[in-house]
């Protein structure tokens, strides 16, 4: 029997037991995300840091606290590598297991692996982990290195630099935790809270828990909050803690526990003002409506007894940064026991040339190069705003055509746990680094045609996996979060849709948990997790995990949240300001300026320039509104919910009509931004000012073939134009411009390069219109391009040039680039499954070697029946014969394994079996 097949039956297993995950998700399953928004089955050790790369330790997710060390190699008098993950410095994310229990990065320390350090950071429990550090040296030359390990404590930012002291006696309730708050004036937010806040609120340290109510609140007459307030004491006092802006005037009428005007006093500073109450009921409520005049930031209030309550005190804190700890150079262990923390940390170190030095300051890059030369400093002094230990190993000696590797264990529990942990190491470092654990063989199994990919695809796989930090605020909660690259510290709504999907490809759990950190539940103040664009991708990823899952769990889960964010998406949400035309056309304008997240897409950047957000509609949004009733329309069914349908049919109409109606432009070939008079008519096509040509000449003007809603006459061309050289088809792949467009340029940030998310959904498009040829052409130059740029920078980059397909923008992106690890797994992965957005897969089963498959598809009912395919990746080792509904059916095979298949022009139910000849 053929190796291979032995190969492909090893990853038919890690396949299967990928797609059998789905079992694992019962309700009760979901019932626990549903009050998260964390990835809750990421570890407490992982690459968690805002700073410098390495491992970090959650000791409680609540707190927003982090406990971070990092590892500096260098050559010994001489340069060190400070691995700051906000700019290139000269590291690499590496390797990482899916399980994030290995992670690795590379340290160039002479281009191009000449000289380097692989750190690997091997979780080998929940209190351990093991540091590797291998110093390769590939030189004719003699190295000497140092290795530094750097400890740290990473407190939320903001953190209070205030504290309440007080009786137990006295209940403290955050102004946030209000049952209602309503400005006088509605605004376009009140529903959409960016970045998940809460209406109202406000983070900064001057708030006893960091945040409180502010956001312009009672500048207004008529701002009210209301608290629903349980009494620990039926009569005491009510202390208000507040600030009202210097030079105004305000009071709060207050009615529920006190009854009264509170005259409240103007200053730099927060006030407390304290109101006695009586109360008949232990439960009762408390309003507070603002007169008007100013603004008022409330921190909260205090309730308790009146002596109490006089000796309530509000006194400074600080950040604790420096631990206590207790070094042995004899054993090479090190104890730290810092203030804010319960636990203990330890590190040991099994490189006896070595002692431990202090840091004095916040930032460790230019402290840490400026006294490299001081060699026997044990402290450096600095601002005094962080402390960092530094157990300093040298001179590493690494002879030529040689390496040495340096092992060393961070730990962590209650002091005698760690203690005996560092004591255990010292005696004896095999018994630990003899359980590092093997790195992950993604691609076992694969085609040997997607082998020169691997290494660009391993790299992809390794930053988008690492590209996580901790803390993100959102919803009331610290979360772990998932970023496009760590630069961007924050959430991202479109982003996090291709994150989901490609984590979708590595890990379906932890996609399922990313897709809910971007839903609410039913009735929530947001209707979902908004920060930047508004692209609801979050629909795609739903889509995605369940034509991989066939979950009815996942289903019924989500559908009732995605149908809240497309309910706010397609403006029937009250206070959503997007459907605000007579044409029906969507803008999403007062969410964002960017509409596909595209920054300078030429219409939208003038849109902004020239303030026409409330006059010009695009044309993306009112698209991708189309495909999302399609998607939501097909799941209310699934679900039970037939009921919906009827909104689902009628927007479905009336978008496509909008678009088909009003925004095409018969002359330019294209759909058009459009201009509406005061009273929100449609009026006339957006030009561009300066040569009076359509302004939407590219990727927006293109959108609705995404939709399924065009005529063949619009396919054709807008097909034409996609893939035409002259007009948005370049060396990179598509652009989003077309380059026959007076406004086209060479040196914009999305105006002359090219990127990979629109090119996915371009991609599904032709999967859905039937032409594989198409969708190979963009999946093909995009693995190239990836590949050729990734394998000669070691970049994972976000953007690439039209005119001469090179990487540019953060260097370690991911996010908007993963598509690549679809089209890799689409075309060389046995055992994926890849459809357009019509094509809904029931049930789909392989059997043990991938060369038998079988499902049921039903399609999108929606769309009119035309020609669709499925793309179908199979043990390579067998030719095939494809059947539909019981029928031999024609099928191209692009390569030995890989089966395009196109269904039939019918939008009914129909059998898919793929059987080995």
């Amino acid at each position: 029997m053929k190796k291979s097949y032995f190969v492909s039956i090893l990853f038919v297993f890690i396949v299967a037991n990928s797609l059998a995950q789905s079992d694992q998700f019962t309700a009760s399953y979901f019932e626990k995300l549903n009050n998260t928004h964390d990835v809750v089955s990421l570890p407490k050790w992982g690459p968690y840091s805002k700073r410098y790369a390495g491992i970090s330790h959650i000791p409680d997710i609540q707190k927003g606290m982090r406990f971070d060390i990092t590892a500096i190699p260098g050559y010994y008098r001489n340069r060190v590598m400070v691995p700051n993950v906000l700019f290139e410095s000269g590291y690499y994310p590496w390797d990482i297991s899916s399980d994030l229990s290995k992670i690795t990065y590379r340290y160039e320390m002479e281009w191009k692996d000449q000289v380097y350090v692989d750190v690997t950071y091997s979780t080998l429990d929940t209190s351990t982990v093991l540091v590797s550090m291998k110093c390769v040296n590939n030189t004719s030359l003699p190295q000497e290195l140092q290795l530094n390990l750097a400890g740290f404590i990473n407190y939320p930012a903001p953190y209070s630099n205030v504290k309440a002291v007080c009786s137990k006696s006295i209940q403290f309730i955050n102004a946030t935790d209000y049952s209602d708050l309503e400005f006088a004036t509605a605004r376009p937010s009140d529903h959409l809270v960016y970045d998940g806040w809460l209406r109202g609120e406000e983070r900064d340290a001057a708030f006893l828990n960091e945040n409180g109510i502010g956001k312009g609140f009672g500048k207004e007459k008529g701002d009210q909050v209301s608290y629903a307030i349980n009494l620990n004491e039926k009569e005491g006092v009510l202390t208000i803690r507040y600030k009202l802006e210097e030079n105004s005037s305000s009071e709060l009428i207050a009615s529920g526990l006190v009854n009264e005007p509170i005259l409240l006093k103007a200053s730099s500073q927060f006030e407390l003002i304290q109101i006695p109450y009586k109360s008949e009921s232990s439960q009762t409520e408390l309003k507070l409506t603002a007169s008007g005049g100013g603004e008022i930031k409330l921190d909260g209030f205090f309730i308790g007894p009146e002596t109490d309550s006089k000796d309530i005190q509000i006194v400074p804190q600080q950040k604790q940064f420096t631990p206590e700890f207790t070094k042995d150079l004899e054993t090479g262990t090190l104890l730290l026991k810092y203030p804010d923390v319960d636990n203990y940390y330890g590190i040991a170190w099994d490189y006896p040339s070595s002692f431990v030095r202090e840091i004095l300051d916040e930032d460790l890059d230019i402290i840490f190069r400026k006294y490299v030369h001081e060699h026997n400093y044990l402290v450096f002094p600095g601002d005094n705003n962080g402390h960092y230990i530094n157990v300093f190993m040298r001179p590493v000696e690494v002879e030529a055509m040689n390496e040495n590797t340096v092992y060393a264990i961070l730990c962590t529990g209650k002091k005698d746990e760690v203690q005996n942990r560092m004591s255990a190491f010292s005696k004896n470092p095999k018994q630990f680094t003899s359980k590092e654990k093997e790195s992950d063989n993604a691609f076992a199994g694969d085609l040997e045609d997607g082998k020169p990919y691997r290494f660009s695809q391993n790299m992809m796989r390794t930053v988008l996996q690492s590209n996580i930090v901790y803390p993100i605020y959102t919803q009331g909660q610290f979360i772990r979060h998932y970023t496009p690259g760590k630069w961007w510290n924050s959430l991202y709504t479109w982003d996090g849709g291709f994150i989901a999907l490609g984590l979708a490809e590595i890990d379906i759990q932890k996609s399922i948990q990313f897709l809910n950190t971007y839903t609410t539940p039913v009735g929530s103040q947001s209707a979902f997790i908004h920060h930047g664009s508004p692209v609801p991708v979050q629909m795609y990823a739903f889509y995605d995990l369940w034509n991989k899952t066939q979950s009815k769990e996942l289903l019924n889960y989500f559908y009732p949240r995605l149908k809240q964010y497309y309910e706010f998406m397609a403006g029937h949400t009250h206070g959503s300001t997007i459907n605000g035309f007579k044409s029906n056309l969507l803008k999403t304008w007062d969410y964002f300026y960017n509409s596909g997240g595209w920054d300078d897409y030429p219409p939208q950047k003038a849109v902004r320039d020239n303030q026409l957000e409330q006059t010009v509609s695009p044309v993306i949004t009112t698209a991708h509104m189309i495909r999302a009733a399609k998607i939501l329309r097909k799941a209310a069914i699934e679900t039970g919910n037939k009921k919906d349908l009827k909104q689902y049919d009628t927007d479905i109409k009336t978008f496509t009509n909008a678009l088909q109606n009003i925004a095409w432009d018969d002359d330019a070939q294209y759909f058009s931004y459009m201009v509406h008079d005061a009273d929100g008519n449609p009026k006339e096509f957006y030009r561009d000012p300066k040569s009076g040509a359509n302004f939407n000449m590219g990727l927006d003007g293109a959108y609705p073939i995404f939709s399924g809603i065009c005529t063949p006459e619009q396919d054709s061309i807008l097909i034409e134009r996609i893939f035409s050289e002259d007009h948005m088809w370049s060396k990179a792949g598509i652009c989003v411009v077309d380059k026959q467009a007076p406004y086209y340029r060479i040196d914009g940030y999305w105006n002359g390069a090219v990127w990979m998310p629109h090119q996915w959904f371009i991609w599904k498009a032709m999967l859905d219109l039937g032409k594989t040829d198409l969708a190979w052409k963009i999946a093909d130059k995009a693995l190239n391009v990836w590949k050729r740029e990734t394998d000669e920078t070691y970049f994972t980059y976000e953007h690439w040039f039209a005119k001469n397909a090179r990487g540019a923008g953060w260097h370690q992106f991911g996010a908007l680039s993963d598509p690549v690890l679809i089209w890799y797994n689409a075309y060389y992965k046995p055992g994926t499954v890849s459809t357009g957005f019509e094509t809904w897969i029931e049930e789909q089963s392989f059997n043990n070697d991938n060369s038998n498959y079988t499902a049921t598809l039903s399609f999108d009912e929606a769309t009119i029946a035309h020609p669709r395919s499925i793309m179908v990746c199979m043990n390579p080792d067998f030719a095939y014969t494809v059947f539909i509904n019981g029928k031999k059916a024609e099928n191209k095979t692009r390569y030995k394994g890989l089966l395009e298949i196109l269904l039939p022009v019918s939008n009914k139910t129909c059998s898919v079996s793929i059987k080995r000849l």
